[in-house]
């Protein structure tokens, strides 16, 4: 038996023959409480069929390849096409309170449909594949020239992703229909003209949906692996689909079947057993909602542990480097630090938090990814004013790039750095070494790396500065 027909198909649920269909947030609990099973399996599906395209594109972006970028990103976007059409397929046979079993009703749909959702996968990620690489030249051409886009261009590109997003989800929405199985790309695209003239509102909110749940999934990556294996595709995409539903049901047609009603008790129930099913019948139709809440809960409890428990460092040190350094060498140089600084903000603890931010003028001599992760953290380090003393292996690039010296220190910069083997209590510190090989037979000296290094100090009386000059 079926987990539909276990929970549709046994007496006790106190559904009345005029129940009127659930909508909006209801509605959603009820298909969630349902089908969730065939959600879970189908997020599973997607999630390992969409790896070998985010893995491409990614490849493909991180080398700054466009040819690898375009054969990598519509290679790999046929297999996308069929994620797109499992997961439509699933959450709008949901809607339509479909009791047949989801994974041979999904077999049938990937031979029905398979072509026209390849076509798709592969125009779609081709087309997610070039805007990637245009964001990520744009950022790093910036990024070469000591700027960052104007809130123009940065418009720009998110109207390109909620385009791609609308376009996506509609092609998912009309792919599944009754009769599209050979659909030709340019009757789909007419289908998807007619959806988005019909409802352009739900269509754009469909699109701005899908875009919130996998965009964000992207951006915490990888904090949001956990979420996106069970939650990641099928929570968007049925909210999605719930939102373009009833134009659905008005251009095509789309049937909801009717959910079987329990006959009626051939005897009048007791007292007790009428409290009996009236309980099964609320819990039946709020057990969705009780668990949502619970993890809402949880995860909101979760969040103000960690903000209630995070001890707020009481100095930060930046330190700007091509190459990172091992967390070893950073949180040797925090406790060596630490020993010279005294509570600031009075919480019982002496932190000194040191920001190790991965950047060169020199590109080559650092990965794409890291450089632009560590342009980002700096500005926002320098927007903030965070740290108040920068220890630079480059420092004409960095001044060059940001302009941060000559805005801190004046116009003469230079005569006021200083070399961190010139700095007693710097040169001083018990840092030790680290293995940079994995047999232990290669190790380099902290302090002898740091030697060539130089030190701005952006505030003077800054309590950890004098402490080290004291």
């Amino acid at each position: 038996m079926s987990i539909y027909n276990a929970l549709y198909g046994r007496d006790g649920h106190g559904v009345g023959p005029n129940e009127p269909e659930k909508k909006g947030f209801a509605r959603f609990c009820q298909m969630f409480g349902r089908d969730l099973g065939q959600l879970l399996g189908t997020n599973l599906m997607v999630c390992i069929l969409c790896l070998p395209a985010a893995l491409g594109v990614s490849l493909g972006v991180t080398l700054f390849s466009l040819p690898l970028t375009v054969v990598l990103s519509a290679a790999t976007g046929l297999l996308v096409g069929i994620d797109g059409l499992l997961l439509a397929e699933c959450c709008l046979r949901s809607l339509q309170n479909d009791p047949s079993q989801w994974l041979p009703r999904a077999k049938q749909s990937i031979a029905a449909h398979w072509k026209s959702a390849c076509a798709v996968g592969a125009v779609g990620t081709l087309l997610l594949g070039l805007l990637c690489f245009v964001s990520a030249f744009l950022f790093e051409a910036a990024a070469q020239q000591g700027y960052y886009p104007g809130l123009a261009v940065l418009v720009f590109l998110a109207l390109d992703f909620l385009i791609l997003a609308v376009g996506g989800t509609l092609c998912m929405a009309a792919l599944p229909l009754e009769g599209s199985g050979h659909l030709s790309f340019p009757a789909l695209l007419r289908r998807v003209g007619r959806l988005l003239l019909s409802a352009p509102g739900r269509c754009i909110a469909a699109g701005v949906v899908m875009l919130a749940g996998i965009g964000g999934m992207i951006l915490l990556f990888p904090v949001s692996v956990f979420w996106a294996v069970l939650f990641g595709f099928w929570l968007p995409g049925l909210a999605a689909m719930q939102t373009l539903f009833p134009v659905l049901r008005q251009e095509y047609g789309v049937q909801v079947r009717t959910i079987p009603r329990p006959a009626a008790p051939e005897k009048p129930l007791t007292a007790q057993e009428q409290k009996k099913r009236s309980r099964a019948n609320w819990w039946y139709y709020n057990w969705g909602i009780v668990t949502v809440a619970a993890m809402v809960i949880v995860g909101v409890a979760y969040v103000a542990h960690g903000l209630l428990t995070t001890v707020d460092p009481d100095y930060t040190v930046a330190v700007v480097t091509a190459e990172a350094l091992p967390d070893e060498a950073v949180q040797r140089l925090q406790t060596a630090l630490a020993d010279y600084a005294e509570d600031a903000n009075g919480d019982g603890a002496v932190i000194v938090q040191v920001n190790n931010y991965t950047w060169s003028a020199d590109a080559a001599l650092t990965d794409m990814n890291g450089q632009m992760a560590g342009a980002t953290q700096m500005n926002t380090d320098l927007a903030n004013g965070e740290s108040k003393i920068w220890i630079l292996e480059d420092p004409d690039g960095f001044e060059q790039a940001y302009g941060a010296l000559s805005e801190k220190l004046g116009a003469e910069w230079q005569t006021k750095l200083m070399p961190w083997s010139d700095l007693p209590a710097l040169s001083a510190l018990e840092l030790g070494s680290y293995n940079t090989a994995a047999d232990g037979s290669q190790t380099v000296d902290i302090q002898s790396r740091f030697a060539g290094y130089s030190v701005a100090v952006f505030d003077a009386s800054d309590a950890l500065w004098q402490a080290l000059n004291s």
